[in-house]
């Protein structure tokens, strides 16, 4: 199957006018699972499901209770399919025994989550000391930093410069041969965000450049 880059399902979410918070890749064995999560910017959606509601108004109560139910009942089914793809990819296994395997998948998530959030919130904490003193004249501030097979970049920047989508950043990653693990955004205050990027190097004896990935991203933001 082709492989598929995060960049471009980011890219469909910005231009469908979602900011994207946060957006995670996690290879299984043989598949890949993408996470993104991302937060409206109008209230089109607010719109949409306010005519879908009045449209079944005419539905007796007992027609919307059955409704309701088959549709939870897919959204389980669908569910439980999704979960069987991450801890059980080969062979179907009995709702029970699915949930067990899935706990502990969980906890090597869970501490795998840990890890990346005490970098973050350390990286976090170091930029928050400095920019409340720090400058518009000063930014953007960009920093790589590389070990091993893996890259990770910080970029701060004020809100009322050049607009940067992640889904850029991202592609600029993906297209130096590197698997983007983790991307977040995150304001800082009310006119900084700060935008998180780590990959890995899919080709790890090949490695990644991180001197041609500064060149293109302060091509972007520049």
């Amino acid at each position: 199957m082709e492989r598929l880059m995060l960049h471009v399902l980011m890219r469909v979410f910005e231009e469908e006018g979602a900011q994207v918070l946060s957006a995670n890749l996690q290879i299984l064995d043989d598949r890949t699972a993408y996470t993104i999560i991302a937060q409206k910017k109008t209230e089109r959606m607010d719109r949409e499901r306010g005519r879908e509601v009045g449209e079944g108004s005419s539905m007796s109560s007992r027609e919307q209770r059955n409704l309701r139910e088959q549709e939870r009942r897919m959204r389980m089914k669908h569910l439980f399919n999704i979960l069987s793809s991450h801890v059980s990819p080969t062979h179907r296994l009995p709702v029970p025994q699915l949930i067990e395997q899935a706990t502990s998948y969980m906890i090597q998530l869970k501490e795998k989550v840990n890890y990346l959030k005490e970098k973050k919130m350390t990286l976090l904490g170091e930029m928050g000391k400095h920019s409340e003193g720090l400058s518009s004249s000063l930014l953007p501030k960009l920093s790589i930093y590389s070990r091993d097979s893996t890259i990770q970049m910080t970029l701060l920047i004020d809100l009322n410069m050049k607009r940067v989508m992640l889904h850029q950043l991202l592609s600029v990653f993906e297209e130096e041969g590197a698997q983007v693990m983790n991307a977040n955004t995150q304001k800082l205050n009310d006119r900084m965000i700060i935008y998180t990027i780590i990959a890995q190097a899919i080709i790890s004896r090949i490695g990644i450049d991180p001197s041609r990935i500064e060149e293109r991203v302060r091509d972007i933001i520049f």
